[in-house]
């Protein structure tokens, strides 16, 4: 395992030279890029995201961020995605740790609303913020407390998604595989006044587990060769189901190929580095026979 810092603007400006000298126990560096306001679904930049940003590149630091998120709805976890996006881009190529989205209660993301929207709509939250991260070519990350991941998301999103789990203790108690485990809130680091969360990465759980190929029934293809706009009926289904698996992205299993259903088999297309058209084809499916997820 190795160390991790994760900073936001609380900690103000560090310099290129304080990275530099905790660089023997600590070289991996996860910034706040963003947030989201408390009383409104209103985006801001940290404020010292792009200082931070430029010195911890000077130092050789590898680098990951995390957008702060009061995202209730997964059309607020996408926007808040293409938010960190645009503010990535000109710095993409200094970006080695994940994206994670900080999926934390405070204002209008409360306890009760997550308990009134239900697990499974709460693990699609994350997971529309995630997808939109991993199509910007980038590694998704989800962090969220122990008692959220236990009790409010659907206890399966770690077979989609790595997990950055905060629990303040002496061992972390998340009984499934994670990637990154914050274990205080009160660290000390030289040059940085006050305290700072400190973390552990498991880079064994990088990729989600376990990785296997899928194990449900594929769609038959019609006559012409392709399912497309349109088609209804059981294999229509057995598609959705095995996109569902591939991308976590929560289509409604209702046999009908409509524009969510074609969306996911052009991004299937795209990271498969098929032909990207939309419609689920021969080669699609002989690809899905082996593709490991």
């Amino acid at each position: 395992m190795e160390h991790a810092l994760d900073i936001s603007a609380w900690q103000g400006v560090i310099s290129a030279r304080t990275f530099i000298n905790f660089h023997e126990s600590i070289s991996n560096i996860f910034l706040r890029s963003s947030y989201t306001s408390w009383d409104s679904f209103s985006l801001h930049r940290d404020k010292c995201f792009v200082q931070n940003l430029e010195a911890a590149y000077k130092s050789n630091a590898r680098i990951g961020v995390y957008h702060y998120s009061q995202a209730i709805s997964e059309t607020e976890a996408i926007a808040e995605a293409k938010y960190v996006i645009d503010l990535l881009q000109p710095y993409k190529r200094w970006i080695q740790l994940p994206v994670a989205f900080d999926w934390e209660f405070g204002g209008r993301l409360s306890s009760y609303k997550a308990k009134q929207m239900g697990k499974q709509r709460c693990k699609q939250i994350c997971a529309a913020f995630c997808r939109e991260i991993r199509k910007a070519g980038y590694k998704p990350l989800v962090y969220a407390n122990l008692s959220t991941l236990n009790g409010y998301i659907e206890s399966d999103i770690y077979k989609d998604w790595p997990i950055w789990v905060a629990q303040y203790s002496s061992r972390c108690n998340y009984k499934h595989p994670w990637y990154m485990w914050q274990y205080t809130s009160s660290g000390t680091v030289k040059g940085i006044p006050g305290k700072v969360d400190l973390n552990w990465i498991n880079r064994t759980e990088m990729v989600p587990h376990p990785v296997a190929t899928y194990h449900g029934t594929l769609p038959v293809l019609p006559h012409r060769g392709w399912l497309t706009s349109g088609d209804k009926g059981e294999q229509v289904k057995r598609l959705q189901q095995f996109l569902n698996w591939y991308g976590a992205y929560g289509l409604d299993v209702d046999g009908i190929v409509g524009r969510k259903t074609i969306d996911a088999v052009r991004q299937y297309e795209g990271r498969e580095k098929l032909r990207v058209d939309g419609a689920f084809g021969s080669e699609c499916l002989k690809r899905a026979r082996v593709v490991r997820r």
